[in-house]
């Protein structure tokens, strides 16, 4: 008896265990500090991808979606193996594309466009306005050898925020930091 009372408070505590809903996910992306301070990481991704040419390389990339109130951001850390190098393709002109495809907006005004240098990346970004939709965002691209960390922030209109801000926030153990 008392063996099948403690097997079925087992099963119990298990069950409420496994049920309990999970507050966030595992990264190895976070905000550190800035607008997205503490954002708890979602939709967390990782993949490892051999290169077809090579047998001396893969690509390795994690991401995330964070939010904090009426912010958004996406986050994705790509690594190259071997020797290889990321190459500039103006890449915050497609995530422009991407990010008002994804709002669907009508199109999107260039407020700001720059390249920095942000924790010892090589950095371009565009601030934007989506037209159609209440919404201005912060498209970024950070680039170090075979490092890739790509992303946007999207916030109401009202609620003022700078890119770059949101890169030097964020934080990859061993790899970026403020």
């Amino acid at each position: 008896m008392f063996n099948r009372a403690m097997r079925c408070a087992a099963g119990a505590i298990a069950a409420a265990v496994l049920s309990w809903p999970a507050l966030a996910e595992e990264s190895p992306i976070s905000f550190v500090s800035g607008p997205l301070q503490g954002a708890a990481a979602e939709n967390v991704k990782h993949k490892e991808q051999s290169l077809a040419h090579s047998a001396f390389g893969a690509v390795t990339t994690d991401s995330a979606v964070f939010k904090s109130g009426p912010m958004l951001a996406w986050v994705n850390w790509s690594r190259l193996g071997g020797h290889y190098r990321w190459q500039d393709d103006n890449m915050v002109a497609r995530l422009s594309d991407d990010v008002k495809e994804n709002f669907e907006a009508t199109g999107f005004t260039i407020l700001e466009s720059d390249r920095i240098t942000v924790n010892g990346y090589l950095a371009q970004y565009r601030r934007i306005s989506l037209i159609g939709i209440d919404r201005r965002c912060g498209v970024f691209a950070l680039m170090r050898r075979n490092h890739l960390i790509q992303g946007f922030a999207c916030a109401p209109a009202a609620r003022a925020f700078t890119v770059q801000a949101v890169m030097e926030g964020i934080s990859i153990d061993g790899v970026i930091g403020p």
